[in-house]
């Protein structure tokens, strides 16, 4: 019973924060071997701002938020890259 729960649980994360699960997009087999070895701990660095001294005080934090705050910098680094593109495409004009 409680392996549904957790699987459920999960589908459910995935279907909520889809710009972190997902996997569309173009990545390299580099990129690719990178997310298979360290996987969620690359979050954790993330979210700690790459200072080892935050890990703990992370970790503590209510899974959803932490993926909230994720999803919402994925979007707004898609927002900016978009943005970018766009006018390096008007700069050309």
């Amino acid at each position: 019973m409680e392996h549904f729960f957790f699987v459920k649980f999960i589908n459910g994360l995935i279907e909520f924060y889809p710009e972190l699960f997902d996997g569309n997009g173009t990545s390299t087999q580099h990129q690719v071997n990178f997310g298979k070895k360290w996987g969620s701990y690359s979050a954790i660095v993330e979210l700690a701002e790459g200072d080892i001294l935050k890990i703990d005080k992370v970790v503590e934090e209510p899974l959803e938020k932490c993926l909230l705050y994720l999803a919402f910098k994925t979007d707004k680094n898609e927002l900016e890259r978009l943005m970018h593109n766009e006018a390096m495409k008007n700069i050309g004009r």
